[in-house]
């Protein structure tokens, strides 16, 4: 029914800004979050790069502020062990280095027991390397829920999914691409660039 890996042993996540981003562009934002039922995190280095809410084009301070003020997400901040390894993360040597929202995202998973939603592969590649204990999700394990296509149908995972890659342009695996191609239909997929069409079987 979906590819969503989420489950039931989830239950704390901790988001990289590229996930948030992808969910703001859905424009459906708090509908997502509730659904998902599950305490969400972001850290507050990763949340000063989400700078623009994709859906509506402004600036998304005051969207964010609304999930904050419904508990939807809870901005966090690292302590002295997860920001040494914040510091070793970002100071690596390339190819082992990390942008500062996702290695605060790492170091606060590492330490606190979340599951880490990041999509960009390095991150996730150097995760699986150094932090195997790290559990790992994406964009479309979140988007994809069972939780969200049972409250909400497999029409409405298919608007948040094609939002999500049409206003935020969220990175999709190529092992997903024709599960999504097939959720969407041959319209709606080319008119997402982000989803790679050219490279699904038709």
């Amino acid at each position: 029914m979906t590819p969503s890996r989420l489950d039931d042993g989830h239950k704390k996540l901790i988001l990289d800004a590229s996930i948030l981003i992808n969910i703001l562009g859905t424009g459906l934002s708090e509908v997502v979050l509730k659904g998902l039922n599950r305490k969400v995190m972001v850290d507050e280095v990763a949340l000063r790069e989400v700078t623009i809410d994709p859906f509506s084009r402004k600036d998304p301070a005051e969207v964010l502020f609304g999930l904050r003020k419904n508990g939807l997400i809870e901005v966090i901040s690292m302590e002295s062990e997860a920001y040494d390894l914040f510091i070793g993360l970002t100071g690596g040597d390339p190819p082992d280095d990390l942008d500062d929202g996702e290695a605060a995202t790492l170091a606060q998973a590492a330490f606190g027991n979340y599951v880490a939603v990041i999509d960009e592969r390095k991150a996730t590649r150097i995760a699986g390397l150094h932090f195997p204990g790290v559990a790992l999700l994406n964009s479309l394990d979140l988007l994809t829920s069972r939780d969200l296509l049972l409250q909400n149908g497999r029409d409405a995972i298919a608007d948040v999914v094609y939002l999500a890659l049409r206003y935020a342009r969220m990175r999709v695996a190529p092992s997903e691409r024709q599960w999504i191609f097939d959720l969407l239909g041959d319209d709606r997929a080319r008119e997402c660039p982000s989803l790679g069409f050219r490279g699904l079987t038709v």
